[in-house]
């Protein structure tokens, strides 16, 4: 999952820069009782669900894996909620435009938050899904960056193979782990490097004939590794369509 690995990779990443500023644990602050405080308010409950899964997810008439599908819906399409259940590893019961059924709410494959979409021209399109407080510009290079409101950026460079691209490590970084991520059905590297302003990870890969890619994430903190799961989940690029899940 590529969830799991830049999360375990981020988070070796801060471990390995922590270790290296020499931070001492120091003595414990005295253990105070906590002060009588308002319950905090409860948050809303979602009213929408977004697909994430690049292929699409089924839509069933039942809330498990062994009921009949409908339909699928595919990458990007909000749908109203109209329940929720957390068996048989969870789903939502959303409303389609000319029927009612479930879909998985495994976050890895649907979502409530908002996001926009991204679509590339060309023959050799691909697409992602990003957050819908980000924007996007194409950069000097070439390149398309975007961008959060805190700074993090992420930064995707096109070429016809892996060695035409940039590096992923500019001057002043240093590596700090090297683990693996399945893209689209394609298994690369994922490097982390320290920078002298936080963090920076990058993927570099082959998706076809005449299609590589080089995927950064330059953020000061390693907060941002769900972001860039995020992004790397939901990027999609041409090859034999897959089974929509699940």
């Amino acid at each position: 999952m590529v969830r799991a690995g830049i999360l375990a990779a981020w988070l070796f990443a801060v471990v390995l820069t922590v270790a290296g500023c020499g931070i001492a644990a120091g003595p414990r602050p005295p253990v105070s009782s906590p002060s009588p405080s308002a319950k905090p308010t409860p948050s809303p409950a979602p009213t929408s669900v977004t697909v994430l899964a690049p292929d699409g997810v089924n839509f069933r008439t039942q809330p498990n894996t062994s009921a009949s599908v409908i339909g699928i819906v595919a990458q990007g399409v909000t749908l109203p909620i109209i329940a929720e259940t957390t068996a048989n590893g969870g789903w939502w019961q959303v409303r389609g435009s000319s029927a009612t059924g479930w879909i998985t709410s495994d976050p890895q494959y649907t979502s409530t938050a908002s996001f926009q979409s991204y679509q590339s021209g060309g023959t050799a399109a691909w697409s992602t899904l990003y957050p819908a407080s980000w924007a996007f510009a194409q950069n000097s290079s070439g390149a398309l960056v975007f961008t959060s409101p805190s700074g993090e950026a992420i930064t995707v460079t096109e070429a016809a193979s892996t060695s035409q691209l940039p590096s992923g490590a500019p001057s002043g970084t240093a590596q700090l782990s090297v683990g693996s991520v399945d893209i689209y059905g394609v298994t690369t590297a994922l490097v982390t490097y320290s920078t002298p302003t936080g963090y920076l990870a990058a993927v570099a890969l082959q998706a076809g004939p005449g299609l590589a890619f080089l995927i950064t994430d330059k953020a000061t903190s390693g907060g941002a590794a769900q972001d860039f799961a995020l992004f790397l989940d939901t990027f999609k690029f041409p090859l034999p369509a897959a089974s929509p899940t699940p």
